[in-house]
């Protein structure tokens, strides 16, 4: 028999351990809050291998340190290639960020961005040129998932007509990227500037992101 002692030792012991397990889900949900985290992957479009960097931008210094080798997000990513995804946790009071890319070979032609996150953020970060000029682009990531189907949104450096099946349905913008378009046949419908767009690398019923020039399909790439 427990004495009334024992009782209220023992009645000390589970509201301890109660006690206990609610600071600790307390904890964890204080740090879910606290701590935001998001998501980028890079592309290449330029004519030589590139490294992209990122880091967390300071009011009071701004983008110096970015190409520090602590910083390196991707490297070496192929022309026409991209990376695997680069995940970034962050404070949430401290949601700036500075993105830079330069060749992977020189450590020249650089080029910087900087942008402010949001909760569960995922771009694409497109190094892409127009003759000489050199630019980055960041694209929130999108779905149109429709079954038996080819959807495809379209990034250009330039102005290209955009012909379905013969018909011209748009024209690119540059440095834009387009609506959702939906296909049929992966290697027969779409044509950019004049060239066929073959895209049966890609599987029906998935969502892709298209990145050309004037010479036609650079990188397509799986939403």
């Amino acid at each position: 028999m427990i004495n009334n002692t024992g009782k209220a030792a023992l009645f000390v012991s589970v509201l301890s351990l109660g006690l206990i397990g609610c600071s600790e889900s307390i904890t964890d949900d204080l740090d879910d809050a606290l701590t935001h985290e998001a998501e980028f992957s890079f592309i290449n479009a330029m004519d030589y291998s590139l490294d992209f960097h990122l880091q967390q931008r300071n009011l009071a210094t701004g983008s110096s340190g970015l190409f520090d080798s602590k910083n390196l997000a991707a490297g070496n990513v192929q022309v026409n290639g991209y990376s695997s995804e680069y995940d970034y946790d962050y404070p949430a009071v401290m949601n700036m960020v500075n993105i830079g890319m330069r060749s992977a070979m020189s450590s020249q032609n650089e080029v910087k961005v900087h942008t402010n996150l949001s909760d569960d953020d995922e771009y694409w970060v497109i190094a892409w040129q127009n003759g000489v000029e050199k630019h980055l682009t960041l694209l929130e990531k999108k779905e149109r998932d429709n079954a038996n189907t080819f959807n495809v949104r379209i990034f250009a450096n330039g102005v290209y007509p955009v012909t379905l099946k013969g018909s011209q349905v748009m024209t690119t913008e540059r440095g834009k990227v387009s609506d959702f378009l939906t296909l049929d046949n992966c290697a027969l419908d779409l044509t950019i500037n004049g060239h066929a767009i073959d895209l049966c690398t890609g599987d029906f019923g998935e969502s892709y992101l298209l990145v050309v020039n004037s010479d036609g399909k650079q990188v397509l790439v799986e939403e």
